[in-house]
Protein backbone atom coordinates (compact mmCIF):
# COMPACT_ATOMS: atom_id res chain seq x y z
CA UNK A 1 0.00 0.00 0.00
CA UNK A 2 1.31 3.46 -0.79
CA UNK A 3 2.84 5.41 2.07
CA UNK A 4 0.33 8.18 1.41
CA UNK A 5 -2.47 5.78 2.27
CA UNK A 6 -0.83 4.89 5.57
CA UNK A 7 -0.72 8.59 6.41
CA UNK A 8 -4.29 9.20 5.29
CA UNK A 9 -5.59 6.12 7.10
CA UNK A 10 -3.77 7.15 10.26
CA UNK A 11 -5.54 10.49 9.99
CA UNK A 12 -8.83 8.76 9.41
CA UNK A 13 -8.54 6.27 12.22
CA UNK A 14 -7.61 8.95 14.70
CA UNK A 15 -11.15 10.19 14.32
CA UNK A 16 -13.23 7.10 13.71
CA UNK A 17 -15.87 6.55 16.36
CA UNK A 18 -19.35 5.56 17.34
CA UNK A 19 -22.23 5.48 15.00
CA UNK A 20 -25.33 3.45 15.28
CA UNK A 21 -26.09 -0.04 14.29
CA UNK A 22 -28.36 -2.75 15.47
CA UNK A 23 -30.49 -5.64 14.56
CA UNK A 24 -33.87 -6.86 13.63
CA UNK A 25 -35.14 -10.35 12.90
CA UNK A 26 -38.69 -9.96 11.77
CA UNK A 27 -38.49 -6.23 10.98
CA UNK A 28 -36.06 -4.62 8.55
CA UNK A 29 -34.95 -1.24 9.88
CA UNK A 30 -31.49 -0.20 11.08
CA UNK A 31 -31.32 1.45 14.49
CA UNK A 32 -28.78 3.92 15.80
CA UNK A 33 -27.12 2.10 18.60
CA UNK A 34 -24.55 -0.65 18.96
CA UNK A 35 -22.69 -1.48 22.10
CA UNK A 36 -19.73 -3.84 21.61
CA UNK A 37 -17.43 -2.72 24.39
CA UNK A 38 -14.14 -4.01 25.68
CA UNK A 39 -14.96 -3.49 29.36
CA UNK A 40 -13.67 -5.65 32.19
CA UNK A 41 -16.20 -8.05 33.61
CA UNK A 42 -17.20 -7.78 37.23
CA UNK A 43 -15.17 -10.01 39.59
CA UNK A 44 -16.69 -13.37 40.41
CA UNK A 45 -17.15 -14.59 43.94
CA UNK A 46 -14.49 -16.93 45.27
CA UNK A 47 -17.01 -19.73 45.07
CA UNK A 48 -17.87 -19.14 41.43
CA UNK A 49 -14.31 -18.39 40.32
CA UNK A 50 -13.31 -22.00 40.86
CA UNK A 51 -15.69 -23.09 38.10
CA UNK A 52 -15.93 -20.06 35.77
CA UNK A 53 -12.96 -17.90 34.88
CA UNK A 54 -13.88 -14.28 34.17
CA UNK A 55 -12.65 -12.86 30.86
CA UNK A 56 -12.49 -9.46 29.28
CA UNK A 57 -15.51 -8.81 27.11
CA UNK A 58 -13.28 -8.11 24.13
CA UNK A 59 -11.58 -11.48 24.50
CA UNK A 60 -14.95 -13.23 24.70
CA UNK A 61 -16.13 -11.44 21.55
CA UNK A 62 -12.98 -12.27 19.64
CA UNK A 63 -13.03 -15.95 20.58
CA UNK A 64 -16.76 -16.35 19.98
CA UNK A 65 -16.89 -14.62 16.59
CA UNK A 66 -14.64 -17.26 15.06
CA UNK A 67 -17.32 -19.88 15.77
CA UNK A 68 -20.30 -17.90 14.50
CA UNK A 69 -21.20 -18.43 10.83
CA UNK A 70 -23.42 -16.84 8.22
CA UNK A 71 -25.94 -19.16 6.56
CA UNK A 72 -27.06 -18.39 3.01
CA UNK A 73 -29.87 -19.91 0.94
CA UNK A 74 -30.29 -19.98 -2.83
CA UNK A 75 -33.02 -17.32 -2.68
CA UNK A 76 -30.52 -14.84 -1.23
CA UNK A 77 -31.88 -14.91 2.30
CA UNK A 78 -29.41 -15.09 5.15
CA UNK A 79 -29.19 -16.03 8.79
CA UNK A 80 -26.67 -16.92 11.44
CA UNK A 81 -25.61 -20.00 13.37
CA UNK A 82 -22.90 -21.19 15.73
CA UNK A 83 -20.79 -24.31 16.20
CA UNK A 84 -21.92 -26.31 19.22
CA UNK A 85 -20.04 -29.63 18.93
CA UNK A 86 -16.91 -31.13 17.38
CA UNK A 87 -18.89 -32.94 14.66
CA UNK A 88 -19.21 -29.68 12.75
CA UNK A 89 -22.86 -29.18 13.76
CA UNK A 90 -24.23 -25.65 13.72
CA UNK A 91 -27.33 -24.56 15.64
CA UNK A 92 -29.61 -22.05 13.91
CA UNK A 93 -33.29 -21.15 13.61
CA UNK A 94 -35.75 -23.33 11.70
CA UNK A 95 -37.03 -20.28 9.82
CA UNK A 96 -33.50 -19.65 8.52
CA UNK A 97 -33.24 -23.04 6.75
CA UNK A 98 -36.95 -23.81 6.19
CA UNK A 99 -37.61 -25.80 2.97
CA UNK A 100 -33.87 -26.26 2.33
CA UNK A 101 -31.76 -29.40 2.45
CA UNK A 102 -28.42 -27.86 1.55
CA UNK A 103 -27.11 -24.41 2.49
CA UNK A 104 -23.95 -22.36 2.09
CA UNK A 105 -22.02 -21.49 5.24
CA UNK A 106 -19.58 -18.59 5.41
CA UNK A 107 -17.15 -18.46 8.30
CA UNK A 108 -15.86 -15.31 10.01
CA UNK A 109 -12.72 -15.40 7.86
CA UNK A 110 -14.83 -15.52 4.67
CA UNK A 111 -14.36 -19.23 3.92
CA UNK A 112 -17.34 -20.76 2.11
CA UNK A 113 -18.46 -24.27 3.03
CA UNK A 114 -21.41 -26.48 2.23
CA UNK A 115 -23.78 -27.65 4.93
CA UNK A 116 -26.64 -30.15 5.17
CA UNK A 117 -29.73 -29.64 7.32
CA UNK A 118 -29.87 -32.70 9.62
CA UNK A 119 -32.67 -31.58 11.90
CA UNK A 120 -35.46 -29.00 11.95
CA UNK A 121 -38.53 -28.56 14.14
CA UNK A 122 -42.03 -27.67 12.94
CA UNK A 123 -42.99 -26.25 16.33
CA UNK A 124 -39.84 -24.84 17.91
CA UNK A 125 -37.78 -22.41 15.85
CA UNK A 126 -34.65 -24.57 16.00
CA UNK A 127 -32.59 -26.43 13.38
CA UNK A 128 -29.15 -28.01 13.02
CA UNK A 129 -26.85 -27.83 10.00
CA UNK A 130 -23.91 -30.23 9.64
CA UNK A 131 -20.82 -28.64 8.10
CA UNK A 132 -18.06 -31.19 7.35
CA UNK A 133 -15.53 -28.40 6.96
CA UNK A 134 -15.95 -27.49 10.63
CA UNK A 135 -15.53 -31.02 11.97
CA UNK A 136 -12.91 -31.26 14.71
CA UNK A 137 -13.02 -27.55 15.51
CA UNK A 138 -13.52 -26.67 19.17
CA UNK A 139 -17.09 -25.36 19.61
CA UNK A 140 -18.58 -22.60 21.74
CA UNK A 141 -19.18 -23.45 25.39
CA UNK A 142 -22.86 -24.09 26.18
CA UNK A 143 -24.48 -23.20 29.48
CA UNK A 144 -26.56 -26.23 30.40
CA UNK A 145 -27.99 -25.27 33.80
CA UNK A 146 -30.25 -22.48 32.53
CA UNK A 147 -29.21 -20.25 35.41
CA UNK A 148 -30.10 -16.95 33.74
CA UNK A 149 -31.42 -14.02 35.76
CA UNK A 150 -32.92 -10.61 35.03
CA UNK A 151 -30.37 -7.92 34.12
CA UNK A 152 -27.66 -10.45 33.28
CA UNK A 153 -25.34 -8.78 30.77
CA UNK A 154 -25.37 -10.44 27.35
CA UNK A 155 -23.82 -10.22 23.88
CA UNK A 156 -25.77 -10.97 20.69
CA UNK A 157 -23.62 -12.19 17.80
CA UNK A 158 -24.57 -12.68 14.16
CA UNK A 159 -24.63 -11.32 10.61
CA UNK A 160 -27.25 -8.57 10.35
CA UNK A 161 -27.64 -7.47 6.72
CA UNK A 162 -24.76 -9.79 5.85
CA UNK A 163 -22.33 -7.91 8.09
CA UNK A 164 -20.42 -10.71 9.76
CA UNK A 165 -18.69 -10.34 13.12
CA UNK A 166 -21.37 -7.99 14.41
CA UNK A 167 -21.87 -7.81 18.17
CA UNK A 168 -24.44 -5.89 20.20
CA UNK A 169 -24.60 -5.62 23.95
CA UNK A 170 -27.54 -5.52 26.35
CA UNK A 171 -29.28 -7.22 29.24
CA UNK A 172 -31.82 -9.93 29.88
CA UNK A 173 -34.87 -7.72 30.37
CA UNK A 174 -37.49 -10.44 30.81
CA UNK A 175 -37.91 -14.14 31.53
CA UNK A 176 -40.53 -16.75 30.61
CA UNK A 177 -41.96 -14.74 27.71
CA UNK A 178 -44.40 -16.46 25.33
CA UNK A 179 -45.33 -15.47 21.78
CA UNK A 180 -46.40 -17.02 18.46
CA UNK A 181 -44.97 -16.25 15.04
CA UNK A 182 -46.62 -18.67 12.64
CA UNK A 183 -45.81 -21.53 12.49
CA UNK A 184 -43.58 -21.42 15.59
CA UNK A 185 -44.34 -21.13 19.28
CA UNK A 186 -41.82 -19.37 21.48
CA UNK A 187 -42.29 -20.60 25.05
CA UNK A 188 -40.46 -19.35 28.14
CA UNK A 189 -37.97 -17.37 26.05
CA UNK A 190 -35.63 -14.61 27.17
CA UNK A 191 -36.50 -11.02 26.40
CA UNK A 192 -33.33 -9.04 25.66
CA UNK A 193 -32.39 -5.41 25.17
CA UNK A 194 -29.39 -6.16 22.93
CA UNK A 195 -30.30 -4.86 19.44
CA UNK A 196 -30.78 -7.59 16.82
CA UNK A 197 -31.56 -7.32 13.09
CA UNK A 198 -31.93 -9.04 9.69
CA UNK A 199 -29.47 -11.90 9.48
CA UNK A 200 -29.02 -12.24 13.25
CA UNK A 201 -31.56 -15.08 13.35
CA UNK A 202 -29.91 -18.20 14.74
CA UNK A 203 -26.92 -16.40 16.23
CA UNK A 204 -25.85 -17.07 19.82
CA UNK A 205 -26.77 -15.05 22.89
CA UNK A 206 -23.69 -15.11 25.09
CA UNK A 207 -23.15 -14.37 28.76
CA UNK A 208 -20.75 -11.41 28.65
CA UNK A 209 -18.96 -12.54 31.81
CA UNK A 210 -18.37 -16.23 31.11
CA UNK A 211 -18.52 -16.45 27.30
CA UNK A 212 -21.07 -19.28 27.48
CA UNK A 213 -23.99 -19.55 25.06
CA UNK A 214 -27.26 -19.11 26.92
CA UNK A 215 -29.69 -18.70 24.02
CA UNK A 216 -30.44 -18.60 20.29
CA UNK A 217 -31.46 -15.17 19.02
CA UNK A 218 -34.71 -15.71 17.15
CA UNK A 219 -37.23 -12.86 16.93
CA UNK A 220 -37.92 -9.18 17.39
CA UNK A 221 -41.10 -7.41 18.41
CA UNK A 222 -42.17 -5.02 15.65
CA UNK A 223 -39.85 -2.05 15.35
CA UNK A 224 -39.18 -1.81 19.05
CA UNK A 225 -35.81 -2.66 20.57
CA UNK A 226 -37.18 -5.82 22.13
CA UNK A 227 -35.62 -9.10 21.08
CA UNK A 228 -36.29 -12.69 22.04
CA UNK A 229 -33.84 -15.53 22.48
CA UNK A 230 -34.66 -19.23 22.94
CA UNK A 231 -32.93 -20.69 26.03
CA UNK A 232 -30.27 -23.12 24.81
CA UNK A 233 -30.80 -25.47 27.75
CA UNK A 234 -34.43 -26.07 26.77
CA UNK A 235 -33.64 -27.28 23.24
CA UNK A 236 -30.29 -28.97 23.79
CA UNK A 237 -31.76 -32.51 24.16
CA UNK A 238 -33.56 -32.16 20.80
CA UNK A 239 -30.46 -30.76 19.14
CA UNK A 240 -28.22 -33.53 20.46
CA UNK A 241 -30.70 -36.14 19.26
CA UNK A 242 -30.48 -34.80 15.70
CA UNK A 243 -26.69 -34.85 15.88
CA UNK A 244 -26.74 -38.48 17.02
CA UNK A 245 -29.44 -39.52 14.54
CA UNK A 246 -29.99 -37.06 11.66
CA UNK A 247 -33.55 -36.82 10.37
CA UNK A 248 -34.15 -39.01 7.30
CA UNK A 249 -36.73 -36.61 5.91
CA UNK A 250 -37.23 -32.94 6.74
CA UNK A 251 -40.63 -31.32 7.35
CA UNK A 252 -42.05 -28.84 4.84
CA UNK A 253 -42.97 -25.27 5.64
CA UNK A 254 -45.56 -24.29 2.99
CA UNK A 255 -46.35 -21.12 4.95
CA UNK A 256 -42.74 -20.01 4.52
CA UNK A 257 -42.51 -19.76 0.74
CA UNK A 258 -39.75 -18.42 -1.46
CA UNK A 259 -41.87 -15.32 -2.01
CA UNK A 260 -42.11 -14.70 1.71
CA UNK A 261 -38.79 -15.79 3.22
CA UNK A 262 -38.62 -15.54 6.99
CA UNK A 263 -34.88 -15.02 6.85
CA UNK A 264 -34.44 -11.42 5.63
CA UNK A 265 -32.66 -10.71 2.37
CA UNK A 266 -29.38 -8.84 2.48
CA UNK A 267 -29.65 -5.06 2.12
CA UNK A 268 -28.44 -3.04 -0.86
CA UNK A 269 -24.70 -2.34 -1.23
CA UNK A 270 -25.30 1.25 -0.11
CA UNK A 271 -27.13 0.09 3.01
CA UNK A 272 -24.43 -2.44 3.77
CA UNK A 273 -21.65 0.12 3.28
CA UNK A 274 -23.40 2.56 5.61
CA UNK A 275 -23.93 -0.20 8.15
CA UNK A 276 -20.30 -1.35 7.91
CA UNK A 277 -18.87 2.14 8.35
CA UNK A 278 -21.00 2.83 11.41
CA UNK A 279 -19.92 -0.52 12.83
CA UNK A 280 -16.27 0.32 12.15
CA UNK A 281 -16.61 3.68 13.93
CA UNK A 282 -18.34 2.10 16.89
CA UNK A 283 -15.73 -0.64 17.22
CA UNK A 284 -12.97 1.97 17.31
CA UNK A 285 -14.84 4.16 19.77
CA UNK A 286 -15.32 1.19 22.13
CA UNK A 287 -11.71 0.05 21.87
CA UNK A 288 -12.44 -3.11 19.86
CA UNK A 289 -9.52 -2.67 17.46
CA UNK A 290 -9.50 -6.36 16.51
CA UNK A 291 -12.96 -6.14 14.95
CA UNK A 292 -12.22 -2.77 13.34
CA UNK A 293 -9.03 -4.10 11.76
CA UNK A 294 -10.89 -7.12 10.39
CA UNK A 295 -13.16 -4.76 8.40
CA UNK A 296 -10.26 -3.43 6.32
CA UNK A 297 -9.51 -4.87 2.88
CA UNK A 298 -6.75 -7.44 2.47
CA UNK A 299 -4.44 -4.93 0.77
CA UNK A 300 -4.61 -2.64 3.76
CA UNK A 301 -3.97 -5.49 6.18
CA UNK A 302 -0.98 -6.69 4.14
CA UNK A 303 0.61 -3.24 4.10
CA UNK A 304 -0.22 -2.20 7.65
CA UNK A 305 0.11 -4.44 10.70
CA UNK A 306 -2.45 -4.53 13.47
CA UNK A 307 0.02 -2.78 15.78
CA UNK A 308 0.45 0.08 13.29
CA UNK A 309 -3.30 0.31 12.90
CA UNK A 310 -3.93 0.48 16.61
CA UNK A 311 -1.16 3.01 17.27
CA UNK A 312 -3.06 5.58 15.22
CA UNK A 313 -5.65 5.91 18.00
CA UNK A 314 -3.42 6.67 20.97
CA UNK A 315 -4.29 10.39 21.02
CA UNK A 316 -7.98 10.03 20.18
CA UNK A 317 -10.47 10.63 23.01
CA UNK A 318 -13.87 10.74 21.31
CA UNK A 319 -15.48 11.33 17.95
CA UNK A 320 -18.90 12.54 16.88
CA UNK A 321 -20.24 11.61 13.44
CA UNK A 322 -21.78 14.85 12.15
CA UNK A 323 -22.85 13.45 8.80
CA UNK A 324 -22.34 10.38 6.61
CA UNK A 325 -23.06 10.15 2.87
CA UNK A 326 -22.85 6.91 0.86
CA UNK A 327 -22.88 7.14 -2.95
CA UNK A 328 -22.90 4.00 -5.17
CA UNK A 329 -20.26 4.26 -7.92
CA UNK A 330 -19.93 1.33 -10.31
CA UNK A 331 -18.70 -1.64 -8.25
CA UNK A 332 -18.13 0.17 -4.98
CA UNK A 333 -19.78 2.63 -2.62
CA UNK A 334 -18.02 5.90 -1.88
CA UNK A 335 -18.51 6.83 1.76
CA UNK A 336 -17.85 10.37 2.96
CA UNK A 337 -17.92 11.10 6.68
CA UNK A 338 -17.79 14.46 8.47
CA UNK A 339 -16.49 14.13 12.00
CA UNK A 340 -15.78 16.16 15.13
CA UNK A 341 -12.86 14.73 17.11
CA UNK A 342 -11.43 15.36 20.56
CA UNK A 343 -7.68 14.68 20.56
CA UNK A 344 -4.84 15.18 23.01
CA UNK A 345 -1.62 16.98 22.09
CA UNK A 346 1.08 17.89 24.59
CA UNK A 347 -1.38 17.21 27.40
CA UNK A 348 -4.05 19.51 25.99
CA UNK A 349 -7.42 18.54 24.51
CA UNK A 350 -8.13 19.89 21.04
CA UNK A 351 -11.40 19.77 19.09
CA UNK A 352 -11.03 19.33 15.33
CA UNK A 353 -13.26 18.74 12.31
CA UNK A 354 -12.42 16.18 9.62
CA UNK A 355 -13.70 14.96 6.29
CA UNK A 356 -12.90 11.34 5.42
CA UNK A 357 -13.65 9.66 2.09
CA UNK A 358 -12.98 6.08 1.03
CA UNK A 359 -14.42 3.29 -1.13
CA UNK A 360 -16.26 0.38 0.45
CA UNK A 361 -16.68 -2.74 -1.67
CA UNK A 362 -16.96 -6.51 -1.65
CA UNK A 363 -13.96 -8.78 -1.27
CA UNK A 364 -14.51 -12.54 -1.08
CA UNK A 365 -18.24 -11.82 -0.73
CA UNK A 366 -17.68 -9.71 2.38
CA UNK A 367 -17.84 -5.92 2.31
CA UNK A 368 -14.57 -4.21 3.32
CA UNK A 369 -13.16 -0.70 3.74
CA UNK A 370 -10.45 0.17 1.21
CA UNK A 371 -7.86 2.89 0.64
CA UNK A 372 -9.18 6.40 1.12
CA UNK A 373 -8.19 9.90 2.16
CA UNK A 374 -8.95 12.39 4.91
CA UNK A 375 -8.26 15.99 5.77
CA UNK A 376 -8.78 18.45 8.58
CA UNK A 377 -11.38 21.08 7.74
CA UNK A 378 -10.68 24.80 7.97
CA UNK A 379 -13.12 27.16 9.65
CA UNK A 380 -14.42 28.25 6.26
CA UNK A 381 -14.96 24.66 5.15
CA UNK A 382 -16.74 23.88 8.41
CA UNK A 383 -19.26 26.66 7.75
CA UNK A 384 -19.91 25.33 4.24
Amino acid sequence: MKRAWIISLSLSILIFAGGGISAYFISDSISEELRATAALTEPLSAEDSEEKVSKKTKDIIYESQKLVVQIELEDGSIGSGFLYNEQGDVITNAHVVANANEVKVVTADSKEMSGSVIGVSRDTDIAVVRVPGLKGKEPLTIQTDGGVELLDEVLALGSPLGMQNTVTRGEVSGLNRNLNIDPFEYKDVYQISAPISPGNSGGPLIDSHTGEVIGINSAKLGKESIGFSIPIASVLPMVKNWSAEPMKSLPDFPELTENQPQSPVTGTPTEQATYLVHYFYDSINQGDFVTAYSLLGSTQQEEMSFEEFRSGYYNSLSVTVDNLVADPIDEYVEVTVFLTAEETKDGEVQVKKYKVTYPVKFENKSMKIFEGSGKELTSEEEEE
